[in-house]
């Protein structure tokens, strides 16, 4: 099973003004769903509110998507595109350097990254993959290949890195996991704006620690 956003009925043939036109639909319901999932939750996003959202009739969203399954396979692989994107913009935009304060912007630029509405949404399609073995493949599939990728941009945005891939994988493993369970604690009212500002403290002194004296327990030559 393929993570694609294109994900639904038959589409019309590619390069016609038909297939164009339904192009547009597609992306048009797909970003409708993430907007009510990220303003309303799993529970909440039905076909209706999101035929709602995109200004659609009911039977013209069933065109293209027949089952609120269909919907979140589509939804998944589009977000999926849209995470990688917004995650490479993110590398983009952190300094390129170790000195001063790279880390912290780094990792400042992660957690407002995990706030986006797209993020959100797909903290909340993972909910509904607990139960659903295709969607939990799919999910699969999803963090994987998104762990790719932060790996990958990481050892852009700091090339000083190069060569020391398990320091650099435990540095982002890190940063992903910590970061991650603050942002679902925050979105589920657990969280402490205090404490998470502690843990993100906590978190860039260790990334830098690694750094510097690479994971515990390694021997450096």
């Amino acid at each position: 099973m393929q993570l694609t956003s294109n994900t639904g009925r038959g589409r019309a043939r590619e390069g016609t003004r038909q297939a164009e036109k339904s192009d547009q639909t597609r992306r048009l319901i797909l970003d409708a769903v993430i907007v009510c999932l990220a303003d309303l939750g799993y529970t909440n996003t039905t076909m209706t509110v999101i035929a709602k959202t995109a200004g659609l009739s009911r039977g013209a969203m069933q065109y293209h998507f027949e089952t609120m399954t269909d919907v979140l396979r589509a939804t998944l692989g589009h977000i999926q595109q849209l995470r990688l994107v917004a995650l490479r913009r993110t590398a983009a935009e952190a300094p390129r350097s170790e000195g001063g304060d790279g880390f912290s912007q780094r990792v400042e630029g992660l957690w407002r990254f995990l706030f986006d509405p797209v993020s959100v949404a797909f903290f909340e399609i993972s909910v509904a993959s607990r139960t659903d073995h295709d969607l939990a493949a799919l999910m699969r599939q999803a963090h994987q290949s998104f762990w790719d990728e932060w790996v990958a941009t990481a050892l852009e945005a700091f090339p000083e890195w190069q060569g020391r891939q398990s320091d650099l994988e435990l540095a982002c493993g890190l940063a992903h996991t910590l970061l991650e369970g603050l942002a679902l604690q925050q979105l589920t009212h657990q969280g402490s704006p205090v404490r998470g500002e502690v843990l993100k403290t906590y978190l860039i002194d260790r990334v830098r620690e690694i750094f510097e004296h690479g994971a515990p327990g390694a021997s450096r030559n």
